[in-house]
């Protein structure tokens, strides 16, 4: 009896903190009732295509008002006068749920969030569409996922439609013309179904490439790492040309070039940029190159060519590392999951590469244990907009106007705090793509003995010289 007592005391004692905490949550709704942004109306999404396409009715509201957006991928703001929202649907069988919330941006007050949400049924998509160029063709070639499709389907340019077997993982089109192309693969089921599609822009030109340097010529380069480096381009590339500075300060032709990869490792803590590189004659010669589509590669150092040939101008902080390395036990990686929302281990510079989930992140190991050299050319992004490195604007604000796409940050890093693989991509003033590299684990030789993931730098290296000759 004693205990049924204690067991009715302790009900009664949990009803009691049950009904007065939704008390409490009435009154603050209550309290902030008058305060409330009126909902969206109508939401609702069709997909077409590829597209889930979202369209809703505002309310009538003088405010000032920033919509959000909340997606399975993560969340974009967009402008109070938008009534509609495109959304690529990339995977099948999995539910995407959208919802559309209103913020006053003056008060803080929120509307209630309206959601709608969508699943798209159909074969999976093909996995790693590439193409290369190999003479005056374009090999394309890609995965499978399943085998119980019926065909592959590929488009060239919208218009051209080529149907192929259900186990086709390569096509060829020979003769192409010196011009862009545009590629979609689908795989097609029983039903009919569609896959979602994967897309390749593809430029047909020229595909040499330039390694640049100080030195008069590869046997002259003093630095270990920039040694490694043009070692494995000109094993990989036979046909790959070492071009120094003072090459082209007196005229050397880059129309030859797709792609100049610069190397730049400095190990006396003095990062600055050598005076070779910045003669005007030098300037202007590598400034037209990406201005007409040339594509750069730039390693640690080096990316700071990019405020050079007015490709970037935002004052963002650096973190340049220059000095004496040490030794320890740690594996240094690189997290490719952008403020835990935006995966790029699907970006075309990591094709191919393990990647590891740790917490939320994707991490992909650089350099094993022992001696370090901890050179890094980072970018303080968060400090710079000075909005919280946490706010999805900073991601923002990056790929829409300064055209620069996160590609990977410290492995420990969550937010937006910083980044040191990007990729410059085309704006108003510049055709040409850029990859920088600048995560202090990416060393090409370490100086302890075999880095054992040294397979990734070769890697990630061979991806980012190959994608940009595709661009």
């Amino acid at each position: 009896m004693k205990k049924t007592k204690h067991i009715i005391k302790f009900i009664l004692l949990n009803l009691f903190v049950i009904l007065n905490y939704s008390c409490s949550q009435d009154r603050d709704i209550l309290a902030d009732a008058k305060n409330e942004v009126p909902s969206i109306e109508n939401l609702k999404v069709e997909l077409v295509g590829d597209i889930a396409k979202l369209t809703w009715n505002n309310p009538n509201y003088t405010g000032n008002v920033t919509t959000i957006l909340k997606h399975n991928n993560g969340v974009e703001l967009l402008d109070f006068s938008k009534s509609s929202y495109e959304f690529e649907i990339g995977e099948v069988n999995v539910e995407y749920f959208f919802t559309i919330k209103l913020k006053n941006t003056d008060s803080g007050s929120f509307s209630l969030g309206k959601t709608v949400s969508l699943t798209r049924e159909g074969p999976k998509p093909v996995l790693n569409f590439v193409g290369s160029q190999v003479g005056n063709s374009v090999v394309l070639k890609w995965n499978l996922q399943e085998t119980t499709i019926t065909g592959v389907k590929l488009t060239i340019d919208g218009t051209q439609v080529i149907d192929l077997p259900s186990n086709a993982t390569t096509y060829t089109l020979a003769n192409a013309e010196l011009r862009e192309y545009n590629f979609k693969i689908n795989t097609i089921n029983s039903k009919n179904q569609l896959s979602p599609s994967k897309k390749l822009s593809f430029k047909v030109g020229a595909t040499k490439i330039g390694y640049l340097g100080v030195a008069a010529n590869v046997a002259s380069i003093s630095d270990d790492d920039e040694k490694a480096s043009a070692a494995w381009l000109f094993k990989t590339y036979p046909d790959a040309e070492y071009i120094s500075f003072a090459d082209i300060n007196a005229g050397k032709d880059l129309s030859k070039f797709r792609v100049l990869w610069w190397h730049y490792d400095k190990q006396d803590d003095n990062p600055a940029l050598p005076a070779a590189a910045l003669s005007a004659n030098v300037v202007s010669a590598i400034t037209n190159f990406h201005a007409n589509g040339g594509g750069l590669l730039l390693n640690t150092h080096a990316i700071e060519y990019l405020w050079t040939i007015g490709r970037i101008t935002d004052n963002f902080g650096k973190l340049k590392g220059a000095g004496g390395g040490f030794s320890n036990g740690d594996t240094w990686s690189v997290n490719v999951n952008i403020g835990l929302i935006h995966n790029e281990s699907t970006h075309p510079l990591y094709q191919g590469v393990e990647t590891f989930t740790v917490d939320q992140r994707k991490i992909i190991k650089l350099i094993g244990p022992g001696y370090r050299e901890d050179h890094n050319f980072v970018l303080w992004i968060g400090d710079y907009y000075g909005i919280g490195n946490n706010n999805e604007q900073v991601y923002l604000n990056l790929v829409n106007n300064a055209k620069l796409k996160p590609l990977g940050t410290w492995d420990s890093i969550n937010d937006y705090w910083m980044m040191g693989n990007f990729e410059a991509m085309p704006n108003n003033n510049f055709k040409g793509t850029a990859i920088a590299i600048g995560i202090g684990g990416f060393e090409w030789n370490q100086n302890s003995g075999l880095n054992i993931y040294q397979k990734n730098i070769e890697a990630i290296t061979k991806n980012a010289l190959e994608y940009l000759k595709t661009k």
